[in-house]
């Protein structure tokens, strides 16, 4: 395995050859026109305003609209702009060369090059590598199956999609290959290299459990007296508003591999939970449950999760983040139960609190019950504790002087977007 690191960001674009701009020049025209066509045809036929208007959930209408005479002129002149376009050849900078030799020594490589995790970095390493560790991160919690599982859930899917109406919109379980990612900021990474398990194939039905997820979720959210965090700046606001900070420790836990842990009795008692601020239909139930019924694919095979075949919260689906704040709520408000003398709160899998003037044994004691609550969820989690500075998503925060700062990790190079990037000029 090698680290590969272009110097410069990712998210530069490089200019593309002739042909494959026209190509997603006419395709990004047909998708405008297409849309103005329904806009005509809506236009022209407006809808009764004493109808109640279906919910699709965000799926895109798979009918073609109907073609207006009054569009016609206009549509061709678009596509002559097109034809009638004239290219010269430009002599390109040094950066757009230097981006066009990487992208052809990378497909001429007989390696694969692999993201890491939470860094900008890539890694260089054979097929047999990399399949070597898919396959091991694959059967630690997979096993092999058939392919009526995927019928199973299709017939499933359809008879929910019909309930709603979408039968028409939505698409069928797509079996997309499952990959890794290196978590390159782990310790021993080198000799014990930690992967992230990414499955990108999932039910449709899990952008409709997702949408009522983050419905339940706000309603939890704005009603529960919790410290849940969605970004770096509920945080600082959180260290900011801590008094007398000379006087207290920070503990620090991550919950390990906290989306696969999450069992179906735990979804249960944060669902139960929810329901105590806001109504939760079993239709809704019915749509989360089938969400979670998950197959995992490689080249070769189909795999079901070990233990619970038909219960599963990976890395990639819809819903996923929406199951893991509703269940981190739920723990949040069992530790405020438990631990009333804390004050902690989560981010995902990530908590951070404080602690008060506890001796050492004492603080021991504490680190123990937390674990032990954890454990009676089926969380693993690590913890440290009784500390005056901690490192916590992007920020440095100090207790001794009140101050806090940005933070990367190790190895983490910043990167930025080259002015030479094909990127549209900014207004």
């Amino acid at each position: 395995m090698e680290k590969i690191n272009f110097g410069y960001s990712l998210k530069n674009i490089p200019i593309p050859a002739k042909q494959g701009y026209v190509k997603s020049f006419i395709d990004k025209t047909g998708k405008f026109l297409k849309r103005i066509r329904w806009k005509a045809y809506f236009f022209d036929n407006p809808a009764d305003p004493n109808t109640e208007r279906p919910q699709t959930f965000g799926f895109p209408s798979e009918k073609t609209p109907p073609p207006n005479k009054d569009l016609t002129a206009f549509e061709n002149e678009m596509y002559n702009m097109i034809k009638n376009i004239h290219y010269s050849e430009s002599r390109r900078s040094a950066m757009q060369s230097k981006f066009g030799s990487d992208i052809k020594n990378m497909k001429q490589s007989n390696d694969l090059y692999v993201s890491a995790d939470k860094t900008t970095n890539l890694y260089k390493m054979s097929k047999d590598e990399y399949n070597k560790l898919l396959h091991s991160n694959i059967t630690t919690n997979y096993k092999k199956d058939g392919v009526a599982s995927k019928t199973s859930i299709d017939h499933q899917a359809k008879q929910i999609a019909c309930k709603l109406g979408i039968e028409d919109r939505a698409e069928c379980y797509a079996p997309r290959e499952s990959f890794i990612t290196l978590k390159d900021h782990k310790d021993n990474f080198a000799n014990n290299p930690k992967c992230r398990l990414i499955n990108p194939a999932k039910s449709e039905i899990g952008l409709v459990s997702k949408q009522l997820l983050e419905k339940v979720v706000s309603e939890v959210h704005k009603k529960s007296p919790v410290n849940q965090w969605r970004q770096t700046a509920s945080v600082i606001d959180w260290f900011t508003n801590i008094k007398d900070k000379r006087d207290c420790r920070f503990f620090q836990l991550d919950i390990a591999d906290f989306y696969p842990s999450i069992s179906e009795e735990l979804l249960n008692q944060a669902i139960d939970y929810a329901k105590q601020t806001t109504p939760i239909d079993n239709s809704t139930l019915e749509i989360i449950q089938h969400a979670r019924k998950s197959l995992l694919f490689d080249q070769r095979n189909t795999w079901i999760k070990r233990g619970n075949p038909h219960f599963d919260v990976t890395m990639g689906s819809y819903d996923g983040a929406e199951i893991c704040e509703l269940v981190g709520l739920y723990l949040l408000s069992e530790i405020k139960v438990k631990f009333a003398d804390i004050s902690f709160g989560l981010y995902r899998d990530d908590g951070l609190g404080i602690t008060r003037k506890l001796s050492g044994p004492q603080t021991e004691r504490l680190k123990k019950e937390i674990i032990k609550f954890f454990q009676s969820k089926k969380l693993k989690i690590t913890i440290e504790c009784n500390m005056h500075q901690v490192d916590f998503l992007d920020v440095t925060f100090d207790l001794r002087t009140g101050r806090y700062r940005p933070y990367r990790k190790p190895n983490d190079t910043p990167l930025y977007i080259h002015r030479e990037s094909n990127h549209p000029p900014t207004s």
